[in-house]
């Protein structure tokens, strides 16, 4: 019996500085936009809007045009986030826990009463994610951090979690391949942070260049799904686009570790079965912090692979 081991050494430190948060990709990003508007339905221009990342402490601060809209990109993916605006002649209001999903605009809405006739405030404010929108450019599906949590997975690998879309499938189970509306899965393009990770020799059925995921499940804060997209920033696919986002620190130190092992054992019980190795395990953690808070952010993680065949 041959022993080979493979181990794996993965740093990814994530910076952001102040409310200045650099766009380096639409699609590893997130967005808000809305409209301000009086309890009569007049837009209010020239509004102040605070866009804050409860987890960071980061702002964004942007005004309202004639029209009393607002949009602004680049935010960090989820939350929550707490929207605030502030009018002259108005009473300030603010629109808290919006979650943003990657490479989508939120829309928050937010409806203003004069301040010299209020005794109590209420916040009249609207959250949507609408399929059917004008930003949408296409069909795609959302995986959120609670949805990785909460789905098992064998292999820990980016396979087993788009099955959430109907529209793929796993061609083989064993070696990852998958399918996108019938293509070859050789025409999925893959891409963690906005750096393409595909295999480009076609040798993995998988299409990563490696046995195992390039990055570790547990450092991805969400990813998206699509198929049909017609969104000029999105290439280099005809099957499926697969576009992973990893996690960044916050002003709270958090971290894990975890370990997992399986045998051929686990597998199957019938020795002509094709197990393809003897055992396996997997060990790890990460860790993310502030470095300076609402200002400097790291995030690290290691973790080390080995199976024997």
């Amino acid at each position: 019996m041959s022993k080979c081991s493979r181990s794996r050494l993965v740093l990814a430190i994530a910076l952001a500085l102040g409310a200045a948060a650099p766009v380096f990709a639409q699609s590893t990003s997130a967005g808000i936009a809305g409209q301000v508007t009086t309890v009569d339905g007049a837009p209010v221009a020239g509004a102040a809007i605070e866009v804050l990342h409860i987890p960071s402490g980061t702002r964004t601060v942007i005004t309202t045009d004639a029209s009393g809209r607002y949009s602004t990109r680049g935010l960090r993916v989820g939350g929550p986030f707490a929207v605030r605006v502030i009018a002259e002649g108005m009473a300030e209001e603010t629109a808290s826990d919006v979650f943003l999903r990657l490479d989508e605009i939120t829309n928050v809405n937010l409806a203003l009463r004069p301040s010299t006739t209020l005794e109590a405030v209420t916040v009249v404010a609207t959250t949507s994610n609408d399929v059917f929108a004008p930003d949408n450019m296409g069909a795609t599906t959302t995986i959120t951090r609670q949805a990785i949590d909460a789905f098992p997975s064998i292999k820990r690998s980016l396979e087993d979690y788009v099955r959430f879309d109907p529209r793929v499938v796993q061609v083989d189970k064993e070696r990852g391949g998958i399918s996108g509306g019938g293509q070859n899965n050789r025409y999925n393009n893959i891409r963690i942070d906005g750096v393409p990770t595909n295999d480009q020799f076609g040798l993995n059925d998988s299409g990563v260049p490696a046995l195992n995921q390039p990055i570790s499940i547990d450092w991805i804060q969400e990813f998206n799904i699509g198929i049909t997209n017609y969104d000029v920033t999105q290439k280099d696919f005809v099957g499926v686009n697969i576009n992973a986002v990893s996690k960044s620190g916050g002003n709270e130190f958090e971290g894990g570790i975890y370990g997992l092992y399986r045998n051929s054992d686990m597998v199957g019980d019938n020795p002509s079965d094709f197990k393809g190795f003897d055992d396996e395990w997997t060990a790890g953690g990460y860790v993310g912090g502030p470095i300076i808070q609402d200002r400097l952010y790291f995030f690290a993680g290691y973790e080390q692979f080995e199976r024997s065949a």
